[in-house]
Formats: structure tokens, sequence, C-alpha cells
């Protein structure tokens, strides 16, 4: 408890960099057609509680969701700028997640601090995940899964992985929390049969066999049966007729769309009406500038795993293991949503604090240089606050239209 009431200073700075940069996003009227609907199904289920363990909802049947935005839905009614205003708390615990995670990997507490703080700015994300009410269940699925590995990887530390642990029973605990919100377990046991790998042989243990390990897989085949059974199932993009070859590589090809979004966030949209020229230029040249995009990928990928060490190969993993969930979300990949960038966004942060980290190190004698590794995240940030303060303004005028307003008078109606 001291050890983490000494990190508190750290967390204090996340939540008061995120409000400070994104606090403006909530004065944005609601918008979304599904963020209204999200209202009227809380204020449903105020009248009767427990008829949330048998509802199906608009947008959510997950018990832990349910209950989130009924609490939410008590405490500030139709006022929106409450429900952001979470959003934006819980990213910046997510955040802190992250720093003691990269901490206690590497460790190195101003590497964590930067690949923190640079988290907590939307570098890879933008923004985009903490501007609508319904993303909840974004930043609660991205809270449970950093704190599923957290807890996990510090039982490894501190217990050797056992099993009969408090910290592996926590855990537990929160791993089937997680399930209950949206089924991205098997990512998350990836994650962690990814660490298991890199770290592993260093700690001198079994690596796939280890029994805290196993025990998770066996937990999360029960989960997945039970949410099939009784559980809410989006329908998939795909139809019977197209064949596991064509989902293979629609897959394939959606991770490195998304790994290119990331560095290069541009794709049609209405934003670019109302840009500059030279980022229209840059948008017009956007095949050419994501071919050379996906070689450099793919090239500090292969040297990422040949010459890293392991906290970087564990984070390379990491990039493209929690992009699988969302890579058949479009069966065209005309246009990718951000949001789904969210954890995948770690792995970017991570390793630009690592870059700055070492080229720092290799520039400490040169006083007046030692400071330039920063540029690179600098442009990064820039990039993010500016588009999401874009994102913003194009939300606000949809707010501003009549449909939107329409639907703002209806939720009102309904809530009475």
């Amino acid at each position: 408890m001291k050890k983490l009431l000494s990190h508190a200073p750290v967390f204090l700075w996340l939540q008061g960099l995120t409000f400070l940069c994104f606090g403006y996003l909530m004065s944005t009227p609601i918008w979304h057609g599904m963020d209204g609907e999200i209202l009227c199904e809380a204020h449903a289920l105020n009248q009767n509680p427990w008829s949330m363990l048998g509802h199906l909802g608009f947008y959510f049947s997950q018990p832990i969701l349910q209950l989130a935005f009924l609490l939410e839905y008590r405490v500030f009614g139709l006022d929106t700028a409450g429900y952001i205003g979470v959003n934006l708390f819980v990213h910046a615990c997510n955040a802190f997640i992250i720093y003691m995670l990269v901490h206690m990997l590497f460790p190195r507490k101003n590497m964590a601090m930067l690949a923190a703080s640079l988290f907590a700015l939307g570098v890879g994300s933008y923004g985009k995940t903490f501007m609508n009410i319904y993303q909840l269940e974004s930043l609660m699925v991205a809270g449970f899964h950093l704190l599923v590995l957290y807890v996990f990887i510090r039982n490894d530390f501190r217990y050797g992985g056992k099993v009969l642990s408090w910290f592996y029973a926590l855990g537990l605990i929160l791993f089937v929390l997680a399930g209950m919100t949206k089924a991205t377990s098997f990512s998350l046991i990836l994650s962690l049969a990814a660490y298991k790998a890199f770290f592993n042989p260093w700690r001198k243990g079994k690596v796939l066999l280890s029994a805290d390990l196993l025990v998770l897989i066996v937990v999360g085949i029960l989960m997945y049966y039970a949410q099939n059974l009784w559980g809410y199932r989006d329908p998939t993009v795909f139809h019977v007729e197209d064949a596991p070859r064509h989902y293979t590589l629609l897959s394939v090809k959606n991770i490195f769309r998304y790994l290119n979004l990331m560095f290069f966030p541009m794709q049609q949209s209405p934003i670019l009406e109302t840009s500059p020229g030279w980022l229209v230029f840059l948008f017009h040249a956007r095949r050419v500038i994501r071919i050379f995009l996906t070689l450099s990928i793919i090239s500090y990928s292969f040297f990422g795993f040949v010459f890293g060490s392991k906290a970087i190969r564990f984070f390379i993993a990491w990039t493209f293991i929690t992009l699988l969930p969302f890579t058949a979300h479009t069966d065209t990949g005309l246009w990718l949503n951000l949001s789904h960038l969210y954890l995948t966004s770690l792995g970017l942060c991570v390793i630009l604090a690592a870059g700055v980290d070492g080229t720092k190190g290799l520039l400490k004698a040169r006083r007046r240089l030692r400071y330039t590794p920063y540029l690179l995240p600098l442009v990064f940030v820039v990039m993010s606050l500016s588009l999401t303060w874009k994102l913003n303004n194009s939300n606000r005028i949809k707010a501003a239209q009549q449909q939107a307003v329409t639907m703002r008078k209806m939720v009102a109606a309904s809530c009475r």
C-alpha cells in the first residue's frame, strides 16, 4: 500500500493532464443517437433496477455496463457533461495502470511516465474513445484488460505465478468482469501467453503450460460458452457464403490498415473539407505514404523481435494481438474506427517512450541535443490534440442540426 501511495503524484498528474487537454469535450451536447438510446434505457432501468438481470437493451445487455450506466443516470440525469467526465476519469485511470505496468516491466520511471502521458494525451487513438456516452464500455473493457494483465504479471513477479495467491484470485475476478462487458477474453489470454513466452525463460518457469495460464484458458472457454448461450452477440459482418480464406486475408489487411491509421490518422471524412491545403495534399498522397509505413512497421516488428528487449518484444506482440478482435469489423476497409485503436495505441506509446529514453541516453554528453528525441513524441501529441479538437468541432456541428435537436427533445420527454 505504501508503494502504491508513493505513485499518487503520478495518478494526479495523469488526471490533471487528461482534464486539462480534453475537459472541453464535456460541453458538447448529445449528438449521437446511440447516446440518446442509452439514456432512455438507463431511465427505464432506474424505474426497476432488478429488471437489469433479464433486460436486453438497445446497446448494452451486460450487467456490469447496465449497472454503470444506471449509476451515472442516477447521479447526472440528462447532464451529459458528467458522463463525458466519467469517461475522462476512467481514461486517466487506465493511463495510470499503464504507468504501473510499464514501470514493472522495464523498469524506468521516466520512461513509464512518458508512455502513460502519451497514452493520456490520446496518441495513437486520438481521443475518439471518450467523446460519447456509449464509449464507456470500451474504456471499462480496456481498464479490466490492463488490470488483469497487471495483476497476473505482478503475481508472476511476486509469487512465481502461483495459483493459490490472493493476487491470482483478484486477477480471475477481474477477468470474469472483463468477460461480462465484452468478449475480448481471448485477446487478453494471448497477451498473457506472449508475456509468458518472453519473460518466463528468464524466470526459469514453464512457458505455455504454466498452471496459472491453463486455469485462465479454461475459465475463458467457459465464459465464451456461457456468452454463446445467454449473452448478447453482435451479428457478424460476413455472410455464410464467404469463405474462411477471404476472412483471413481481410483480417490481415485490416491489421495493417489500422496500424497505418495509428501513425497516419487520415481517412475519408467531412473534416477534410475544412482542412488546410497541405493536409489535403497528404491525404491524396496517402497510398504512397501507407506503403512506406507498412514496410516500416513490418521492418521494426521483425528487428524488434530479433534484437529488442523482452519488454519491447512483448509490446510489439501486444500491438498485433489487441487488434485481432476488430479486424473483421469492416468488410471493405474504406473507413476504420479510431476507437478500436485504444488498447493497441499502448504499443505505440511504449515504443515512442523507449526510443526517447534510449536516444536520450546516447546523447547524454551533448546537453543541447539530448532533448531532441522528444520532438517525435511531440509531433504525435500535437497531431492527437488537433485531431481531437477537429473531431469535437464536427460533433458540435452535428449536435446543432435539427435531427440531433429533435433527438434530445425526445430523450428529455421520455425520461420525465
